[in-house]
C-alpha cells in the first residue's frame, strides 16, 4: 500500500460521535499502518486540525455530530482551503452521496461512503485519496 513512501506520510481521523461505529473502523482501517486518532464530534476534530496542522490527513467524517456537525466542519474547511489543503475528506453518511441534501458539499470532499461501510471499497478508497 505504500505508493513512493507518499501513502505511509498520511494519518487517518475518524470523526463519528457514535464510540462503537469508531471502534469498528478503527479495527477495520489498522491493517493500513496509518497512525489512527478519533474524534466524537466536531470541536475535538477542530483541536486535532491544530494538532496535525500542515501535515496529510485523510479524514473519515460523519455529517451528523455534536457541537459542530459533519456539514459545518466542511463549510469551515472551504473558508480557508489553503490552511486545510492536506486534509482528504471522506463522508461516511447514512444517506448516499446523490441524496446528501446540500449540493455545494460535494466540491470539497474527496469521496462518500453509505454506512454500513464495504471495508474493502473503503481501503481503496483510503489508498486512493493518500496517492
Amino acid at each position: 500500500m505504500d505508493n513512493n513512501g507518499k501513502f505511509l506520510e498520511y494519518t487517518l481521523i475518524i470523526a463519528d460521535d457514535d464510540p462503537i461505529h469508531r471502534l469498528l473502523l478503527n479495527i477495520h482501517f489498522r491493517e493500513m499502518k496509518l497512525p489512527i486518532v478519533e474524534a466524537a464530534n466536531g470541536q475535538e476534530l477542530l483541536e486535532l486540525f491544530e494538532r496535525f496542522e500542515n501535515k496529510p490527513i485523510i479524514l473519515l467524517l460523519d455529517l451528523h455530530m455534536p457541537d459542530l456537525d459533519g456539514y459545518e466542519v466542511i463549510q469551515m474547511m472551504s473558508t480557508d482551503r489553503e490552511k486545510y489543503k492536506n486534509i482528504k475528506t471522506i463522508v461516511l453518511s447514512g444517506s448516499s452521496a446523490l441524496d446528501i441534501d446540500k449540493d455545494w458539499i460535494h466540491e470539497y470532499v474527496y469521496g462518500f461512503v453509505e454506512k454500513p461501510i464495504n471495508k474493502t471499497a473503503m481501503i481503496e478508497m483510503i489508498t486512493e485519496a493518500a496517492n
